[in-house]
């Protein structure tokens, strides 16, 4: 008989249905993501179809962006249901926007600089890099202004 229902998925089941790794159950179990799956006799998980479920919406979550603790709060959000429920997601959604704007801006900044200094590699005629000079002297800048 198939598993399912009836009988449960073992771990490695529900890990190769999932496509999260064995340590990572494991580790959501142990942060709260995924409740603890009831054991048989000889000590083994054994999860129902909902674990399938939780492991899904946590994947299409992640596929959003969304961070572990960002899917907690949702998980939270949704087991508590309120008029105000589609407010506080897209409040949700609006912080992992910012922060997702803020990390764009950060990288935008690292590729800004590691031009200048691809730069400054292509038209040295210096037999000593001076990247690797600004390097050593502490600084990472492409420019001689200061600016870190």
């Amino acid at each position: 008989m198939p598993q399912g229902v009836n009988q449960g998925l073992k771990i490695g089941d529900l890990a190769d249905r999932s496509g999260f790794s064995r340590d990572t159950l494991r580790f959501y179990e142990r942060v709260g993501l995924l409740s603890p799956p009831r054991r048989t006799a000889a000590g083994h998980r054994v999860y129902d179809d909902e674990a399938l479920e939780r492991l899904r919406f946590i994947r299409r979550s992640q596929e959003l962006g969304l961070t572990l603790d960002d899917v907690r709060a949702l998980l939270r959000i949704q087991e508590q249901p309120e008029p105000e429920i589609c407010q506080r997601v897209a409040e949700r959604l609006r912080m992992r926007l910012r922060a997702i704007e803020q990390q764009l801006a950060i990288l935008e900044g690292f590729r800004l600089r590691l031009s200048e200094n691809i730069n400054l590699c292509e038209h040295s005629t210096s037999n000593a890099c001076p990247v690797i000079q600004r390097l050593l002297e502490g600084g990472s800048e492409a420019s001689d202004d200061g600016k870190t």
